[in-house]
């Protein structure tokens, strides 16, 4: 049997006039030519989801201190500024230590790094902690069981500002200071902080399927529901990755994962669509590569080029509404070798065969 991943990115339209680019994505891990349908049943389903058991089902739930961190520090962790956003940066967590307290509940201490984007500070790179405290359960939905972690409380949160590239735009930031009454520093600081707690409250979902595999999405994610999402899958039997919108600006890119093929047979997909400019490249990188790129991305104002060249890159064109027809998506199929990816969404002159205006346009 042979193995494949699917991503999918679409554009949507602009929200604000300062947004150049909107790119929405979808990343899946499925099977080809084969059905990967659940060969298992639950036991007990409606003992297990008795709320008077919530003892037994806690009991139960022994993986749950070892998958929140596995899952966590697996790939980067979307950031928007409300839930129905599109993704305006990444957090990378690099550790993560997780202990259950008297209560039952577990707290959970992340230590990582990201990038922003906000109108007011352009880009922004900094490095974080955070301390929160998950209340635990789940519950059998047919032979798939459903992990919740829902957040109780932020006991810290401390966010240290590496870059903010709009503190060199004397126009930019005097304005910034005049409207905010603050300092461009300390208004990067606000903005960072809010944006990472934001993503923190909203908990996270982890769903192991009857195989054995296991699906992670922020937020709680309702029994029988799945995540909300700009592509729709269909019946496909792909395992999803991510299913995103991203907001690309100019001279910006999203260093979307990094997402694992695990052996030679395996591929990955990509499906996009791109609205609000006549198109973005699309660059794939091997993840020592991508990680010493984006710590560049975090520290340094202006947009680098790779530090090694990449393994793939090609152009989304945009495509023009057609009345009473859906949109032209892009798709491409990607045979690599086993090994651990970033999909690099990119509108900048230093990465990709396009070049965009060098007058920005937002």
């Amino acid at each position: 049997m042979k193995s494949q991943a699917c991503i999918g990115y679409a554009g949507l339209m602009a929200l604000w006039k300062w947004i150049l680019r909107l790119v929405v994505v979808v990343i899946g891990l499925g099977s080809i030519g084969a059905s990967c349908g659940q060969s298992l049943v639950a036991v007990m389903p409606g003992v297990i989801n008795d709320p008077a058991n919530r003892s037994l089902r806690r009991a139960l739930f022994s993986f749950a201190t070892g998958e929140l961190c596995s899952e966590l520090q697996k790939r980067s962790i979307p950031l928007k500024l409300r839930d129905a956003d599109p993704v305006i940066g990444r957090f990378y967590p690099t550790a993560c230590a997780v202990q259950e307290l008297e209560n039952g509940n577990l707290f959970a201490q992340l230590l990582g790094h990201g990038y922003g984007w906000s109108n007011v500070t352009g880009r922004l790179g900094f490095e974080a902690n955070a301390a929160i405290e998950y209340d635990h359960d789940f519950i059998m939905d047919g032979s798939r069981m459903v992990v919740y972690f829902r957040q109780k409380q932020t006991q810290s949160s401390d966010l240290k500002v590496l870059m903010v590239e709009s503190s060199g735009q004397g126009g930019i930031a005097g304005v910034a200071t005049g409207v905010l009454g603050t300092t461009i520093q300390a208004a990067s600081q606000k903005i960072g902080n809010r944006i990472l707690q934001h993503q923190l409250a909203r908990g996270f979902t982890v769903v192991r399927e009857s195989d054995g595999s296991v699906s992670f999405s922020l937020g709680v994610v309702q029994p029988g529901q799945m995540p909300k999402a700009p592509f729709g899958l269909g019946e496909s039997d792909w395992l999803v990755l991510a299913n995103e919108r991203t907001e690309l600006h100019q001279d910006q890119r999203d260093f979307a994962g990094p997402f694992t093929i695990a052996d030679d047979d395996e591929a990955l997909y990509l499906t996009a669509l791109v609205e609000g400019a006549p198109a973005v490249d699309v660059v794939v990188v091997e993840k020592p590569v991508g990680d010493v790129w984006i710590r560049a991305h975090e520290r340094q104002a202006g947009a680098g080029p790779p530090p090694s060249p990449p393994v793939f890159d090609d152009v989304i064109q945009a495509s023009p509404p057609i009345p009473g027809r859906p949109p032209q998506l892009w798709r491409r199929m990607l045979r690599l070798r086993a090994g651990t990816y970033y999909v690099v969404f990119d509108h900048t002159a230093t990465a990709g065969r396009t070049q965009p205006a060098a007058q920005a346009g937002d």
